[in-house]
Parts: structure tokens; sequence; C-alpha cells
């Protein structure tokens, strides 16, 4: 929408350039935002350099679809502080879960999973305790929760995550395998074998596979 954009940009600037210089938006994927928006800062992060316009945050609202999986790549390939999404449109793992309840007629959630309107509802719940998941593999705490209230709109739910220190102990690496385990029991559970941010971290999500390193694909950085 290169004319909202124009529009917001207008505001910004009205509101005074001495308080909201550095507040621009721009149009374009999340992939090819690195050096049109941020310069150098990327690189100069992941190199220990400190440079006062390094991303610490990032907000996602309503990225639909898989947009969201691409905002949170974004963030953990640059090592960001602090994450927010609010997912919105989560499309990719419906015909997978359709697909595995046809095929499937006992499975033991046959009974929930027979009826569209709760495997659209599932989706939604799976979809994001898988990105929860991930998000703790890869260096993050993470807390789920509703920020708005269901009258204003039915995508109300918020991730956030913040960096944690890994330390490297052997427990930690217990813990790692742990929710490597019951992110794969999560996905076999209703038939998921593709979600967007595992590709893009590498992380399988079948044990068939044997935990194997899946290439990172949709032209987003590698970690």
């Amino acid at each position: 929408r290169p004319k909202l954009v124009r529009e917001i940009n207008g505001i910004a600037r009205e509101l005074g350039e001495e308080k909201f210089e550095k507040l621009n938006f721009i149009e374009g994927s999340i992939g090819e935002t690195d050096d049109s928006l941020f310069g150098n800062a990327a690189r100069e992060h992941q190199s220990g350099e400190e440079n006062k316009d390094s991303v610490d945050i990032v907000i996602a609202l309503h990225a639909c679809d898989t947009a969201t999986d691409d905002a949170m790549w974004f963030a953990i390939g640059r090592g960001v502080e602090v994450i927010v999404t609010a997912p919105c449109c989560q499309h990719e793992l419906r015909p997978q879960i359709d697909r595995h309840a046809s095929n499937n007629p006992n499975h033991i959630l046959s009974n929930v999973l027979r009826h569209a309107i709760y495997r659209e509802r599932a989706t939604e719940q799976i979809t994001d305790s898988m990105r929860a998941i991930l998000l703790e593999i890869a260096g993050y705490d993470v807390q789920v929760f509703e920020f708005i209230g269901g009258e204003h709109t039915a995508k109300n739910s918020i991730i956030t995550a913040t960096k944690r220190v890994m330390s490297g102990s052997k427990k930690e690496g217990a813990w790692l395998e742990e929710r490597r385990r019951s992110l794969v029991e999560l996905a076999e559970l209703y038939g998921v074998k593709q979600q967007r941010l595992a590709s893009l971290m590498g992380e399988s999500i079948t044990s068939s596979s044997n935990l194997k390193k899946v290439k990172a694909t949709g032209g987003m950085p590698p970690l």
C-alpha cells in the first residue's frame, strides 16, 4: 500500500522532525529490509560492535499467516532482545490438519477434528504453540496471552519473547532436547509435516528424519 505508507510518513513529519525524525515506514517484504532500513546495524550487531541504531525490538501486529514466522526469523537471526507478535490468519497448517483428520478416522481427537470450526481453532492454537516452542529453542523466554478483549478482535493473542542468556550447560542441552521432542510430538499429533519458522530455523518436526537439519528456504538469512 504505497499510498498508506506515504500518508503515515507524512503524519510522522507533521508531528515534528525533532521528535520523530527516525520514525519511518517503508513498503516491502520483511526479508528485504536489511540494507534499505537498517543499513549496517545487523552486521555490526552480529560482530559485537556497538551501534545506537541496532535493532532491539521487533513488533509484528497481525502479520498475515507465515509473515509472522518471517518476522520472528528476522528477529532471531539478528539476536533481537525482544520480540512481540500478534499472529493472524494462521492458514499454513490447516490443509495438513484437514488431511490428517480425514486419513485417521480413529484419531484420539477425531470427535473434535471432525468439525471444521474446531479444526480452524486448533490450527491457530497449534501454529502458535509450535512458534512458542521454536522461540524457546532459539534462546528466548516466551509468554502467550490475550492482549485485548474478544469484542474488539478474535485475533487477540500475543506472543512475547525475551532473549535468554545461554549457558551451554548439560542441563540446558537436555532441556533443549526435551523442547525439540515436544515440538515433534505436537506436530505428529496433528499431522503437521511443514511449518515455516521450523524450516527457516532448520528444526525438524518429524521423528522419521531423526532431527536432521532442513535447509532454510524463502530468501531469509541463515542463523
